[in-house]
């Protein structure tokens, strides 16, 4: 276990509005061992160019005027430059300083998307993961259900990621890719994550190997980035539309839904069991245009919200089965 006790206090104040509960946390990810909630609080881990940091922030303003106390844990007295590049890191993975009030404008009297924005006002995308860790659980999210992925990710974190104590919480962080080209694949597949194995060991080796580079991914027009992202082993449109969301922010590209996601967007965009994906993509795209990734982004959490606040939801508890 790993433990940083050296902290540096220090206040952001992210673009207004921003709805720190809602941007932080996000009920539909699933739970495992990488973070801590309370409401206004949150843990994890920050990994920058394989360094670790624990990460708190703490809401002590208001979604109208937001302000958030942030504490950076490390094993040594951090140098300024450095605190820059991780205040820096945390503004781009959390949106801070992202303006997204032309959405809010364009929307308020929209008849479908209006209630959700009311509700879940300054919220934005984000994305405690670098890139490499998000992929990752892009794998543990193939061809399985949320109970299985869950126990996939929580087994290999023991196995093979580090446990980071910092303000009185213990998190875990991913494992580095270099960590992971040299582990047997029969060793992997003894932890139960089946053809995974491979896919774990030959996208480590490609992230060394080709030294990819998350930074420049993100200077990238939405296409370059997703032509680079589906040439990696193993990534397909739908683990390459979560890496768009959500490790590079892009909010204008809605083209893909996978089969357990068609399920519940028939339910809350058109009460019905099954939709054809076209017709969701298509019904999506018209609606909400540029916006269209951001759009569903609020009227997917906002179901998700209400099971965690303990509203029963049969017909969404069978899909996930966790």
């Amino acid at each position: 276990m790993k433990e940083l006790n050296e902290r540096k206090l220090i206040e952001i104040t992210p673009k207004s509005p921003y709805n720190f509960d809602a941007t932080v946390f996000k009920p539909s990810y699933y739970p495992d061992y990488t973070k801590s909630y309370e409401k206004g609080k949150y843990w994890f881990v920050l990994n920058i160019n394989n360094k670790i940091y624990g990460i708190k922030m703490e809401n002590i303003g208001s979604i109208k005027k937001p302000k958030i106390k942030l504490a950076i844990f490390s094993k040594y007295k951090l140098p300024s430059g450095e605190i820059e590049k991780i205040i820096e890191e945390l503004n781009y993975r959390f949106e801070f300083k992202r303006d997204i009030s032309e959405f809010f404008e364009k929307f308020k009297e929209d008849k479908i998307l209006s209630p959700f924005l009311k509700r879940w006002y300054g919220m934005h995308s984000s994305c405690a993961q670098n890139l490499y860790e998000l992929l990752m659980i892009g794998i543990f999210l193939q061809n399985t259900v949320v109970k299985r992925t869950v126990q996939m990710t929580n087994v290999m974190l023991e196995k093979y990621g580090t446990k980071v104590k910092f303000d009185n919480k213990e998190v875990y962080s991913f494992w580095n890719p270099k960590d992971m080209i040299n582990v047997p694949e029969d060793e992997l597949r003894s932890l139960k994550v089946g053809y995974r194995a491979k896919l774990f060991i030959k996208l480590s080796k490609t992230f060394v190997e080709e030294k990819i580079d998350e930074f420049e991914l993100r200077k990238l027009q939405v296409d370059k980035a997703k032509e680079k992202l589906l040439k990696l082993y193993g990534v397909g449109p739908e683990t390459a539309r979560i890496l768009l969301q959500e490790s590079l922010h892009h909010y204008n590209l809605f083209e893909h839904v996978a089969s357990w996601q068609q399920k519940i967007l028939s339910h809350l965009l058109f009460n019905k069991k099954l939709v054809p994906t076209e017709k969701i993509i298509e019904y999506v795209n018209k609606n909400w245009e540029k916006w269209a990734v951001l759009a569903v982004h609020y009227i997917w959490e906002d179901i998700f919200w209400q099971r965690k606040q303990g509203k029963k939801i049969e017909w969404l508890d069978k899909e996930i089965r966790l």
